[in-house]
C-alpha cells in the first residue's frame, strides 16, 4: 500500500484532527506546547512538481499525521477542561490504570516486578512515549487501552520466552503465550510497507508464530 493511502486510512491529517475536535491549529500546537497532546506520528515532506498550461510550478508542503485515538484524548481534554501538564498526567495515570485493571480482570498477571521500577515510574515513563507519539506508530488506533495492552503483551512474552530467545515451549508455557499474542494481535499496528520488518508485529507475533509453529486465532 502507498505510504499516501496508509495514513489517509489510518490516520488523520492534521486539518481532520481539528475538524474532528472543533479547534484551530492553534489550538492543537498549544495543547503540545504545553505537554498536553502528543505530536505527530508521521511527518511528511513533499516536494511537489506541477506542470498545467500556466507552466512548471515547484513546491514543498508538509503534512503531519495522528492516530485515530487522537480525537478520544482530545475531546477528554476538552471535557475535562485540562490547562496543565500536570493535570494532563494525571488524567492519562487513571485511564492507563484502569486499563491495567481491565487486564488483570481477563485472567492477565503482571506485577511491579515484571515492569522492572514501580508503577508510578512507569507511568512517566509511558506518558513521555505517549506524548512524542510513540504508540500512535505501534498501535492500531492510538488508544490508552491498546497502549496498556502493548505494554503488558510484551512484558508477557518476554517473561515466557526469555525475551523471544528460548529454544522450545513447554505446553504449559504455550498456552499461556497464546492470550498475549491474541491481545498483542488486537492493539499491534501493521505498519506502513517501508516499516514491516522493524514493527512490534513481526518481532513479537510474525517471528514467534513461525519459531514456536503458533497461532493467534
Amino acid at each position: 500500500m502507498r505510504l499516501s493511502r496508509f495514513l489517509a486510512t489510518h490516520f488523520y491529517h492534521s486539518e481532520e484532527l481539528c475538524h474532528a475536535l472543533a479547534i484551530d491549529e492553534d489550538t492543537l500546537g498549544d495543547w503540545q506546547q504545553n505537554g498536553l497532546f502528543p505530536k505527530p506520528s508521521y511527518c511528511i515532506k513533499n516536494q511537489l512538481s506541477c506542470s498545467s498550461y500556466s507552466g512548471l510550478y515547484e513546491c514543498e508542503e508538509y503534512d503531519d499525521y495522528y492516530p485515530r485515538g487522537c480525537v478520544n484524548w482530545g475531546q477528554g481534554l476538552a471535557k475535562q477542561k485540562i490547562e496543565s501538564s500536570s493535570h494532563a498526567f494525571n488524567y492519562f495515570a487513571q485511564q492507563y490504570t484502569a486499563s491495567l485493571t481491565k487486564l488483570a480482570q481477563q485472567g492477565f498477571e503482571f506485577n511491579e516486578e515484571l515492569f522492572g521500577c514501580e508503577l508510578e515510574e512507569h507511568l512517566q515513563q509511558v506518558w513521555q512515549q505517549f506524548l512524542c507519539s510513540k504508540y500512535g506508530v505501534l498501535t492500531q488506533n492510538g488508544l490508552i487501552d491498546e497502549m496498556a495492552a502493548v505494554d503488558i503483551g510484551r512484558l508477557i512474552v518476554d517473561d515466557i520466552t526469555e525475551l523471544r530467545t528460548k529454544a522450545n515451549l513447554t505446553q504449559d508455557e504455550r498456552i499461556k503465550l497464546h492470550p498475549a499474542l491474541k491481545l498483542l494481535n488486537r492493539a499491534l499496528s501493521h505498519g506502513a510497507d517501508h516499516e514491516k520488518q522493524q514493527t512490534l508485529r513481526t518481532r513479537y507475533i510474525d517471528a514467534l508464530v513461525l519459531k514456536y509453529d503458533l497461532s493467534v486465532k
